[in-house]
């Protein structure tokens, strides 16, 4: 079963953490299955605040989204114990995902993504301790120099401690064939994010999906047989529109895609 999640995002990370209830409104309104946060507007004391706003609009929360610069080598211990308090709030909150972002560096070395996947590895250990699934969440950079980012991960990084919430708009912006990295992973790919981007020039103007250059429904054909839930999360970072009104029209598109 297909089911379709907004990453907060969408509405403005400023207004994440102040407006957090009309915006999960906002996404119960417009017919979403659930909602993806940022574990950076959340707040880890609260556990109890947020189910009660979730359940209230009708909303799952498959995943929290976290980010870390570990090749800050100073900080990785405060970055992990942060990580760990997030682990535990979402087992809390009922998640499956725990999803990761890496982050970009000039330069960046085969031994700097060695070095992540070390720590990636002490991650996902930690979330499947309590249940957990965690996840990578690429960008763009990992499918530079053919792709050589991601390859390393996915050798150095066993599977059983991180599956793939493939970026489908970051890995298409690179000129790789998302769908064919996706068959490629097979079940490894978890869930996905599904993002678009206007080819104009300036390949990283966001924009609702299916008005820019992503073929989503290559990618949707790789997974709609997948037996059990599976979630895709239309994650949109910026808007020039009324956010709910992306939102809606992000929601839109991907039905098109179950019939």
């Amino acid at each position: 079963m297909i089911k379709i999640a907004c990453q907060a995002i969408v509405y403005g990370n400023t207004n994440l953490v102040d407006d957090l209830e009309n915006i999960l409104q906002s996404m119960g309104d417009i017919g979403y299955h659930g909602a993806e946060l940022g574990a950076r507007f959340l707040d880890a004391d609260e556990p109890e605040y947020y189910i009660e706003q979730l359940k209230k609009n009708n909303l799952e929360l498959p995943a929290i989204h976290v980010g870390g610069d570990f090749l800050d080598r100073e900080s990785v211990a405060n970055q992990l114990e942060e990580i760990n308090a997030t682990i535990s709030f979402a087992k809390k909150l009922g998640c499956r995902f725990l999803y990761l972002s890496g982050a970009y560096r000039e330069g960046k070395t085969d031994e700097d993504y060695l070095h992540e996947a070390a720590l990636y590895t002490e991650i996902g250990k930690r979330c499947a301790e309590v249940g957990l699934t965690l996840c990578y969440h690429n960008h763009d950079w990992e499918f530079q120099n053919n792709a050589r980012g991601i390859s390393l991960l996915l050798e150095h990084v066993p599977e059983k401690y991180m599956k793939l919430v493939p970026d489908i708009g970051w890995i298409a912006v690179t000129g790789e064939d998302p769908a064919a990295f996706v068959r490629a992973q097979g079940d490894r790919i978890a869930a996905l994010h599904f993002k678009d981007f206007v080819h104009d020039g300036h390949p990283r103007a966001f924009t609702e999906l299916g008005t820019g250059i992503t073929d989503f429904r290559a990618v949707f054909g790789c997974v709609k047989d997948r037996p059990g839930e599976f979630w895709i999360t239309a994650e949109q970072d910026e808007t020039s529109r009324k956010p709910a009104e992306s939102a809606a029209m992000n929601l839109a598109f991907i039905r098109t895609l179950l019939v």
